[in-house]
């Protein structure tokens, strides 16, 4: 199976993932626009198990959201690099990290009833209100 490499902006950080994801889509609500800076955060969804930190472990800082969800970014740079659930061990690795491009796109719009008023959907994927309570 196709590896994908990825890396934050300094390139301090850099992983390597399967090219194939549970999931892909794009969260709107209020936390993911935060941690991304954009009007939405989209990532994939995998077994953390599956997802390997090539270089830069020391530079990643871990900011621990709620009871099951940690957020990981780049110390140096502070590039958003994955989210992790520590229920399940899935990841949720930011699509814009990737270096190179996979063969999956994102599939649906999570949070939509919080996504920031000037932003327009109009790309045609289903939207969701809420999202799902696993991921």
């Amino acid at each position: 199976m196709k590896r994908l490499k990825g890396s934050c902006l300094c390139g301090k950080v850099n992983i390597e993932l399967p090219d194939h994801f549970e999931y892909i889509g794009s969260c709107h609500c209020s936390e993911c626009r935060k941690f991304s800076g954009a009007a939405c955060a989209t990532a994939g969804g995998l077994d953390g198990a599956a997802m390997r930190i090539v270089a830069g472990e020391a530079y990643i800082s871990v900011y621990r959201k709620s009871a099951n969800t940690e957020l990981a970014f780049c110390r140096n740079c502070g590039s958003s690099l994955f989210s992790r659930k520590l229920n399940s061990g899935k990841c949720n690795v930011r699509f814009g990290i990737l270096d190179d491009v996979p063969t999956q796109k994102p599939a649906f719009h999570i949070f939509t009833g919080s996504k920031a008023p000037w932003d327009d959907i109009c790309d045609g994927l289903p939207q969701f209100e809420a999202g799902p309570t696993a991921r």
